[in-house]
Order: C-alpha cells, then structure tokens, then sequence
C-alpha cells in the first residue's frame, strides 16, 4: 500500500517539473538588440604574422615497457634572392679619325689688322685606351673676318695649316661623371705649317720699320717680302710660313665616340726683320670616331 502512494508522488512531481519548465521555455526573454560589426577605417590594413611552434610527444606503453616517441616537424623556406650586375661600359681606343669647328682669333703681328673668323678641321691620331702618349694630325681652314680699316687691301684673309703633335693624357678626374664617361684633360703640342692669302700683318714699327697703311702699318704678305709701301701689291699670291703649336684639350669619352673642346697658339714668323711673331689661335669643338 505504502508503495502505490510513493509511486503515485513521484508520478506526480514528474509532471509538475514538466509543467514548470514548458512554461519557463514560453516565457524565456529574446534580445532585440543588433550587434554593431565594422571593418577597419578606409586606408588601414592590419597585418598579424603568428609564428605556432608545435611539439608532438606520443607515448607507447607495452606491457612491461614504456617508449616516448617525439615527432619534429621541419619546415624548409626557401628564398629567391634576384641580384643585378652593372654591366660595365665598353670604351674603345686606338685609331681614330675626327671632326671639329670654332672661332679663330689673331694675335701678334696679325691682331687688329684681322679679324676674328671661322674655322674647320679635319683630325686624324692614334691613341691607346689605357695609354697616356698618343699621336695625333691635323688639317683646318680660317677665314678672317675683314678689319674695317684694312679692307681696302683686299677679300677676307684665308690661312690653311697643317700639325702634327704629340697627345699627352693626364690621369687625372678620369672617373668624374661616373663608369659610363671617361673624363681625360690632355696637352697637345708639335710642329706647323701655315700657307696664306691676303693675310694682313703689322709691320714692326718698333723696330724703326715704316711704311704700311693705317694705323696698324699694315701690310699684305705673300709669296715676295714685304715691302713697306703704303699699296701692296701682294695681292692673291699665297705665303708660307713654319711654326709650332701647344694647347691643351678636354674630352669626353663614352663607347666608340670621344667628344672633345680644345685650344691651342700657333705660333709662327714671316720675316724677323719686319715683323713681330704671329700667333694664329683656333677654338675647337669636336668628335672622334674610334
């Protein structure tokens, strides 16, 4: 009897309890409420590098024996380095024949009788790459400008001259502009010859000379002496005249190709006796091919 009315109180309770919680389920509050999710602001970017070191330990029991067996897992990173060589510039040197032009300026016994002109060359020299003596000669054409004073003598004065002279390099600021241009300051020097016509030259007064025309006791040399007259009769008759020259030059070195600005006197003399030394000076600015 006792255990029927357990029975019945536990069947009781069971239902109540299912009761309770149907109801609580019913019941149960929700959330309404919206989770605000936003991505970084515009322009940021996070990076996060994890370095995970794993380490795997097994342990094997047999009967009587215990192993512990580690396990290492390598990992191999390989990287692609990518190195770049300069290639190095390829200069040439020996033979080589070249092209040049500039003013022409008297001076001496033929300045203020003459005028400033124009002039050509024609080059031709040997030069080693690496070597500081070289060879080098030469042919350029001057056209005087006419002096106002003097032009009654004659057309504009034309001198031809030939040289023949010694390049010394100098090793010095050879790397200046960097591996792709070699720098080279150089001296020139050696011997000349001159042929002229209607070249107007001073006569040296100084020396008790006389005679002339103008100012200047001017003159035109050509093929006879001068004479001090106050007409020349000199006339398109070319003169000739040795000499020497000296200057000095900078180039400009890249490949096949040398670029080139030079100055240099030639000196030279008609007659001691009627004139002082003449110095004819060329500007030029130039290339030589290799």
């Amino acid at each position: 009897m006792n255990n029927r009315y357990a029975l019945l109180l536990v069947a009781g309770a069971a239902i109540f309890a299912l009761d309770a919680t149907a109801a609580m389920a019913q019941t149960k509050p929700t959330s309404t409420k919206r989770i605000p999710i936003t991505k970084e602001a515009p322009g940021e970017v996070t990076t996060t590098v994890d370095t995970v070191t794993v380490y795997r330990t097994d342990t094997l029991t047999v009967q009587g024996r215990v192993d512990t067996v580690t396990m290492t897992n390598t990992v191999t990173r390989v990287d692609t380095v990518t190195q770049t060589l300069q290639m190095q510039p390829h200069f040439t040197g020996g033979l080589y024949l070249g092209l040049g032009a500039g003013p022409a300026l008297p001076y001496g016994a033929i300045r203020t009788v003459n005028e400033p002109g124009a002039m050509g060359q024609v080059n031709l020299g040997w030069q080693p790459l690496h070597s500081v003596l070289g060879i080098r000669g030469d042919v350029a054409f001057t056209q005087y400008a006419h002096n106002a004073d003097y032009a009654i003598l004659g057309p504009r004065p034309k001198v031809w001259n030939g040289n023949l002279d010694l390049r010394l390099n100098l090793p010095i600021f050879n790397h200046m502009l960097g591996s792709s241009v070699l720098m080279t300051p150089y001296l020139l020097g050696g011997g000349s010859y001159l042929r002229y016509e209607d070249l107007r030259m001073k006569l040296n007064s100084d020396q008790g000379v006389t005679g002339g025309f103008g100012p200047q006791n001017a003159v035109i040399v050509g093929s006879d002496d001068a004479t001090a007259t106050t007409f020349p009769n000199e006339q398109g008759e070319w003169g000739s005249s040795w000499g020497w020259n000296a200057g000095g030059g900078l180039a400009f070195h890249s490949g096949k190709k040398e670029v080139f600005v030079e100055a240099r006197a030639i000196a030279f003399r008609r007659d001691s006796n009627l004139f002082e030394r003449s110095f004819h000076v060329p500007i030029t600015f130039g290339v030589n091919f290799f």
